[in-house]
């Protein structure tokens, strides 16, 4: 039966009621009831009215104290005609930040289509760091899934119910509860005071920022108040070696976020940032972005070498940095940006470096100052140097001290699934070291390939697990070569110990993208133009205490429906691995796909359109790889028959011309 227009009319003030004091009641009315300063929960649900179908669960909160861990096997359906059902969930809460996790979901309220995924996962850090993700999101069959969109997050429309009226999917959304930055990674919102089930929040994690410190060794992002307030106080953050990444940053300022932040320092004192974007718009109108006020940023990379040099560049400088409602020149190290009246109002210091009391220089990648006093101060990618660290020092003697050990870790060289599959190879179990050197007699028993397919050689393996560390490592890698997907690395080097992960190569390129050689921030991405393969470089996950880390992976179960990984450091044994010795498990060859191009995306195998070389010579790779292609064992019989076709041909013509001129 589809509702009047007043009874609509109704509902509908009935709901904006309700949502008001949903937020209203989310703000306690006194001191008494204290907020936690880090929260997680799996899923709650409201009815029409808003009231609890089910209640946030499991919860998890934490104020001071041990971390709070809480899990939920499965929840069943709220109401009868409406389907809500989730497995596998857990919450997280800790004094650095909450995770949460759904294995599975299916939802479907009464009279709309189902929407179903798997693996969500949300997090949230105290250093304002946010992440959601998830292995497959579908609305009625049909994938939604946007990782690109992920780090800002983006609405999904539901058919419209005659009945019910108009259903919406919220996916990663970014909010401020009581002053903590909330991550919800699914909202499912019907329209409040009709539906049976109004709201469905699944995957929420709330974060308090910590306090204001000093600065760090390597940061990327850090937004400070015209008061001093520390709105997003240097995120993400190092204070030693190692690397972190973060997928969004965002703080108690609403206006101000960030996307795809990674920061890196390795021994030999160099450090790196990475920024994808950063957005502070502080007027919220449609045209707010394009204002003088708005502060935009696109690929910023800082680099610092370990004798203090230090390089600024951007991914693209002719829309790289947008302040004072233009598009600035990136070329200088200072842009000073004037009002109406000819009076300084904003200016952007680029490669800035100051000398601190101790010695130290501090280097910004950029730094942005509001001169009007009226909104916060900017800087990006900021790393401290001090030379003392950078000059050589003597081999310090033994120390009775060392760090902790590492969780029992497996290390192996490759899997893969998909077209061309390879069961886990060189599988170190704790405490053991397998080797497969390049230069050994027989190279080609001591690389792992994908067979006659041709797509994936691995050559000098050397894995090892111990208490001190997991690695991997891989004199040369080559995958995909000659199309648009192609890597090709050399010295690639993934270490693991109790204290952080980090990753080296010897350079090379990936997805036609040149790998400098040195240290790899972790979560670097590369997307493959016209397919919907993504490849990452260290990959880091940690699922409660069990940490995965991968040199590199190819992940484009969307398309050819494969995943490869290179260079695997996991808690958990893989599974099906083959004998170590063996080196390769080959797999049928894949059958050529029908091309692709730029502007269109192939799922299937990768054929012959997706080479990216003028003239279609693939290009050289760094080893050699198993023999692909057709059989030519048949060529000297196919000749002969194409010999004797062109004769025949021939005589055919002859013939038909002197039929043609006898009856002239």
């Amino acid at each position: 039966m589809t509702p009047r227009p007043r009874t609509r009319f109704l509902a509908a003030i009935v709901g904006a009621l309700i949502t008001a004091a949903a937020v209203a009641g989310a703000v306690p009315a006194n001191g008494a009831v204290s907020i936690p300063s880090t929260s997680a929960s799996g899923i709650q649900i409201l009815d029409a009215d808003g009231g609890a179908l089910q209640q946030p669960a499991p919860l998890s909160e934490w104020t001071s104290g041990a971390t709070v861990d809480n899990s939920l096997s499965e929840t069943g359906d709220a109401l009868k005609l409406n389907t809500t059902r989730a497995t596998g969930l857990t919450a997280r809460a800790a004094s650095d930040g909450a995770q949460t996790r759904i294995d599975s979901g299916l939802f479907q309220l009464r009279d709309r289509v189902p929407v179903a995924f798997t693996g969500l996962r949300a997090s949230c850090g105290t250093d304002g760091s946010t992440s959601v993700t998830f292995d497959t999101l579908t609305v009625d069959g049909k994938d939604v899934l946007n990782p690109s969109k992920l780090s800002a997050g983006y609405t999904v429309a539901l058919p419209t119910s005659a009945t019910w009226g108009s259903t919406r999917l919220v996916v990663a959304e970014r909010t401020i509860d009581r002053g903590r930055a909330q991550v919800t990674a699914l909202r499912i919102e019907a329209e409040a005071g009709w539906s049976e089930i109004w709201r469905v929040r699944l995957g929420v994690v709330a974060c308090a920022p910590a306090a204001s410190a000093s600065p760090a060794l390597v940061s990327g992002v850090t937004v400070t108040a015209p008061n001093g307030a520390a709105l997003i106080p240097g995120a993400p953050r190092l204070e030693a070696e190692g690397s972190v990444a973060a997928q969004a940053v965002s703080g108690t300022a609403p206006a101000s976020s960030a996307a795809d932040v990674s920061v890196a320092h390795a021994a030999d004192g160099s450090s790196a940032v990475s920024v994808g974007s950063f957005r502070q718009v502080p007027d919220t109108s449609s045209v707010g972005e394009y204002m003088w006020s708005a502060l935009r940023v696109y690929g910023l990379r800082l680099s610092v070498d370990g004798d203090g040099s230090s390089r600024v560049s951007f991914a693209d400088t002719g829309s790289a940095v947008f302040v004072n409602g233009i598009w600035i020149n990136t070329g200088t190290d200072l842009y000073t940006g004037l009002d109406a009246t000819g009076s300084p109002r904003v200016r952007v210091h680029l490669n800035e470096r100051v000398t601190q009391s101790d010695g130290s220089v501090l280097i910004t990648a950029l730094r942005y100052e509001d001169l009007t006093g009226a909104y916060p101060a900017v800087s990006l990618g900021v790393v401290r140097w001090s030379p003392a660290a950078a000059a050589p020092t003597p081999t310090p003697e033994p120390s009775t001290t060392s760090a902790p050990p590492l969780p029992p870790r497996y290390a192996f060289a490759v899997d893969a699934v998909g077209p061309s599959a390879i069961a886990p190879a060189f599988v170190s179990a704790p405490g053991e070291t397998k080797a497969a050197h390049a230069a050994s007699a027989d190279a080609d028993a001591q690389t792992v390939t994908d067979g006659f397919a041709g797509q994936i050689s691995v050559r000098g393996i050397e894995t090892a697990s111990s208490a001190g560390a997991a690695s991997v490592g891989v004199d040369d890698l080559v995958l995909y070569p000659g199309t648009a997907m192609e890597v090709s690395l050399r010295d690639v080097r993934l270490q693991v110990t109790s204290t952080g992960t980090t990753l080296t190569t010897g350079g090379g390129t990936v997805a036609g993208q040149t790998i400098p050689a040195g240290a790899v921030p972790a979560g670097t991405r590369f997307a493959v133009a016209g397919r919907t393969a993504v490849v990452t470089l260290n990959a880091q996950a940690v699922d409660g205490q069990a940490q995965t880390a991968v040199a590199l992976q190819v992940d484009d179960r969307r398309g050819l429906g494969a995943l490869v990984r290179v260079g695997v450091v996991a808690a958990d044994a893989p599974q099906n691995s083959s004998d170590p010795g063996s080196g390769s498990q080959p797999a049928p060859q894949p059958r050529p796909s029908d091309g692709s191009s730029p502007e269109q995306l192939t799922p299937g195998p990768i054929g012959k359109d997706d080479v990216r070389v003028p003239g279609g010579v693939a290009a050289s790779t760094s080893g050699a790889l198993a023999k692909t292609g057709a059989d030519v064992s048949a060529v000297p019989g196919l000749i002969v028959a194409g010999a004797f076709a062109a004769v025949g041909g021939a005589v055919l013509i002859v013939f038909t011309r002197r039929r043609r001129q006898g009856r002239r």
